[in-house]
């Protein structure tokens, strides 16, 4: 049993029926040979192998009395895989479109708080394939760490070596009583305030020191733009989702990197913006100043002093990239965005790795709940302009082939949720040959998603085709 930390715990205050803070995953697997095929009973056996590898999946959270302190995370004693594994097999096999449709179902409900927040769907696929809708909420982990944990799932050949046999016996917790959870809340409130004003220095210095950097760099004329222009798919949310599952080849994007002197998340950002501005060009609807991408980061990783809670499971900050529309030239937008994004990243470093952590564990959770709540009730995005027109994600994936209980798995599609105000979320994941694209929609904002994915992957084709003359061009000179 442990207290949820601050960031963990906003995902859970921040949601509300049309917001939903889940994160969608849909793992393709192709069964090939295997004896019986990939059976619902097949995948619950082998997450009854390695659950013990991915403790939050049998994590519940328990609400603070009152909405007194953050909630806390109980070994759930009623957890039954049952309730969290389930079959599509009602929908018969699914063409690719079909996927796509019913992992936007999945999406568009919110998981149930009574027991922990996560389920996975098996689906057949029309072409003999199979595939798991996972759905996992975002304060159980984040991106970088869901990928690790997921990854205990799969094996580097069919046969596999079998999970590694947990140390000790899971045991579960008992729920506490309201008055003792009342007392806990209360003791853990008292002891957070010690850090308060600690925090609220750092927090202030943080935001000191990314004034004044975001100040410098409007100077060099580099500064990302504090609101964002307003588009058909920014406004208030509905519940409804629609998704958009597509791929392009990684030597693909990785020629393109290497003729032009960027980077993958470079690519996937020039490439993001200009399929939007077709598409808001197919609309008369494009708009004249620069669109502007929330994209998160990662703060995991070596060297990185750890934050006073040593649980904490989201750590991650977040850099706004402007995103050109124009000039109608892929390679100049491609450039102007390594630019825009080399910028933020340097305002994203004076904000600090540590500060939105800090943000979140100060703010009392009633506040943050019925703040969210009465912006999502009420439609107050249509009424302002937009911070940001949309997130897009990165996320590194397995350069390996990979197997699931002999199953070779042929793509992995994460996607993350979409934010008030924004009616998109675009997330890339790099896996062995390919660079797979995950879109998760509000289809009440953004009509096509189809439209947009296609469009990402006629922007990679125009790409290459300018890097090959790029590098022929480079050849003949030299």
């Amino acid at each position: 049993m442990q207290r949820m930390a601050g960031m963990d715990a906003a995902f859970l205050y921040f949601e509300t029926p049309t917001m939903h803070l889940h994160v969608v995953g849909v793992l393709v697997l192709d069964p090939g040979d295997l004896p019986g095929g990939f059976t619902i009973e097949r995948l619950t056996e082998v997450l009854t192998e390695r659950i013990h590898l991915i403790p939050q999946l049998r994590r519940r959270m328990l609400p603070s009395p009152g909405g007194i302190d953050h909630p806390l995370w109980i070994e759930d004693p009623n957890f039954a895989l049952d309730d969290h594994v389930r079959s599509a097999s009602s929908r018969g096999p699914l063409s690719w479109a079909g996927l796509e449709t019913f992992t936007g179902e999945v999406a568009g409900r919110p998981l149930d708080r009574a027991k922990p927040l996560w389920e996975m769907w098996l689906a057949d696929l029309e072409d003999g394939g199979v595939a798991l809708v996972t759905k996992l909420h975002h304060s159980l982990m984040d991106g970088g760490t869901g990928g690790d944990l997921m990854a205990s799932i799969f094996d580097l050949t069919p046969d596999g070596d079998g999970p590694p046999r947990p140390d000790e016996a899971w045991t579960p917790d008992t729920v506490p009583s309201l008055p003792s959870r009342f007392v806990g809340s209360v003791t853990s409130l008292v002891s957070r305030q010690r850090a308060v004003p600690g925090a609220l220095a750092r927090t202030v210095t943080s935001i000191s020191g990314t004034a004044r950097t975001w100040a410098s760099e409007r100077r060099s004329g580099n500064a990302p733009p504090l609101t964002a222009p307003a588009t058909p798919f920014n406004g208030a949310l509905t519940s409804r989702r629609s998704v958009g599952l597509t791929r392009v080849d990684l030597d693909t994007v990785l020629a393109i990197r290497r003729a032009f002197a960027t980077t993958v998340n470079d690519v996937v950002l020039a490439v993001s913006a200009t399929a939007l501005m077709r598409y808001l060009g197919a609309r008369d609807a494009v708009p004249h100043r620069d669109l502007v991408a929330a994209v998160p980061v990662s703060v995991h990783g070596p060297g990185r002093v750890a934050p006073a809670d040593e649980d904490l499971v989201n750590q991650v900050s977040v850099m706004m990239v402007p995103l050109p529309l124009g000039p109608d030239d892929p390679v100049a937008r491609l450039m102007t965005v390594h630019a825009n994004a080399t910028s933020s990243k340097v305002m994203q470093s004076a904000f600090g790795p540590d500060s939105l952590q800090e943000l979140t564990g100060l703010a009392p959770p009633t506040l943050m709940t019925a703040t969210a709540r009465l912006y999502s009730g009420l439609g107050l995005a249509r009424y302002h302009p937009p911070v940001m027109n949309l997130v897009i994600s990165n996320v590194p994936g397995p350069p390996v082939d990979l197997y699931c209980a002999g199953a070779k798995v042929t793509g992995i599609f994460p996607m993350g949720p979409v934010m008030e105000g924004s009616g998109v979320n675009i997330t890339v994941l790099s896996e062995a040959r390919h660079l797979n694209i995950g879109i998760m929609a509000c289809p009440d904002l953004l009509d096509d998603v189809d439209e947009l994915a296609r469009g990402m992957v006629e922007a990679v084709d125009e790409l290459a085709g300018l890097a090959h003359g790029a590098v022929g061009e480079a050849a003949g000179e030299g």
